[in-house]
């Protein structure tokens, strides 16, 4: 594969019902392989109750599938498209597609990107614009109370799975701090000028700033469509609210006409050090090879890793067979300046050989932020 190549990271959460006909329509597209894990979205759910007569607002759970994949930048408007369409993500409530321009920075013979013809894609009439992501990494059991923020702002349908986290609990415990291991990620997604409130937000309430309690970062998007149905409620009119707001992002072209300058304004400047150029390199491995590949890379100079386990789908016959359809993908937050140390000490431990399938790609980190000590 060709190191240092600029390609598209696509990834769409979808509701579990639909997701299935995604996944169709890109083999039949000619996709080859692509990347499957199970999360869970949050939505606020209205109880209607005859006494007291006003409902009462909850959080409930709906079944996600969130699909990842590399391609041809060439493809990736195409591949959108079909997202789009196939899955109805003009509707409010069915899903999120988005796009990220990430780099390649080495990997086995089989890991590259995906190259398709052009598919045959009717032209989807949904505008789709620049965003921000925000990662959350919180002790798994706490991922509530902060996914709640962007719910009660409308900003969007957060979505959350699970991972284990490596590293940080050695550090942590020169402070006789015990940090289970396993972790909730949470992701979001905001307009670049509301996303620096919503970070404050999940900081203060995530309570980011006490020992061992998580780690933040935030990540551009190139441009994607999101799902903002973030409460549930029986429809009495022709059009939800979110349906209208759909439709006048697509008018106005973008979502700045609804920023709004108070939305979960908090008081900054209070001693936080966030942290910037910084990178989130990704190793994609075969499945029980991560942690010794996490532990080469911290002996290189990474602080740590969060590690998830998705599901490779591709062909039964077909030379991409050879990797385990199990993997594992470590997400590490690194500063620029280690990152070829790092990448050269992760090809030493032998990620890119027959026995990992490595791949590694990277993506900004514009922003982060965790405790760091008095």
């Amino acid at each position: 594969m060709k190191t240092g190549q600029a390609v598209s990271l696509i990834t769409t959460h979808l509701h579990r019902n639909i997701s299935g006909d995604v996944m169709d329509a890109l083999r039949a597209a000619g996709l080859e392989r692509f990347y499957l894990y199970a999360a869970r979205s949050v939505v606020i759910e209205r109880e209607k109750r005859r006494f007291p007569p006003w409902g009462r607002n909850d959080l409930a759970n709906d079944p996600v599938d969130t699909l990842f994949f590399l391609i041809n930048p060439e493809r990736e408007a195409d591949l959108v498209k079909l997202i789009i369409e196939t899955g109805q993500l003009y509707t409010p409530g069915r899903g999120s597609v988005l796009v990220e321009d990430v780099t390649l920075a080495g990997g086995h013979a089989l890991c590259g990107e995906n190259e398709i013809p052009p598919p045959d894609v009717k032209a989807s009439a949904m505008h789709i614009h620049p965003l921000t992501g925000i990662c959350c990494i919180l002790k798994r059991g706490q991922g509530d109370s902060v996914a709640r923020i962007p719910l009660d702002t409308g900003t969007c349908v957060p979505v959350l799975h699970f991972g284990t986290g490596t590293g940080v609990r050695d550090k942590m415990g020169l402070l006789r701090i015990t940090i289970p291991a396993e972790k909730e990620i949470i992701h979001a997604f905001a307009s670049p000028q509301e996303v620096d409130n919503l970070m404050e937000a999940f900081i203060e309430i995530g309570r980011l700033d006490q020992p061992g309690s998580g780690f933040i970062y935030t990540y551009p998007v190139k441009k994607g469509l999101v799902n903002i149905r973030v409460s549930r409620a029986e429809q009495r009119r022709a059009a939800s609210f979110e349906q209208i707001i759909t439709a006048l992002d697509h008018i106005k072209g973008g979502t700045e006409w609804r920023q709004r300058k108070n939305v979960v304004e908090r008081k900054k400047g209070r001693g936080k050090r966030i942290i910037k150029n910084l990178v989130d390199l990704v190793l994609l491995c075969n499945g029980g090879t991560g942690t010794d590949l996490v532990k080469a890379a911290m002996f290189a100079g990474a602080g740590g890793a969060t590690v998830s386990t998705a599901k490779m789908i591709r062909p039964a016959e077909s030379p991409f067979a050879a990797i385990s359809p199990i993997r594992e993908c470590c997400s590490m937050i690194i500063p620029e300046a280690t990152v070829e140390t790092v990448v050269e000490a992760l090809e030493k431990a032998g990620a890119f050989t027959d026995r990992c399938h490595g791949q590694i790609f990277l993506r900004q980190a514009s922003k982060a932020f965790t405790y760091w000590g008095k």
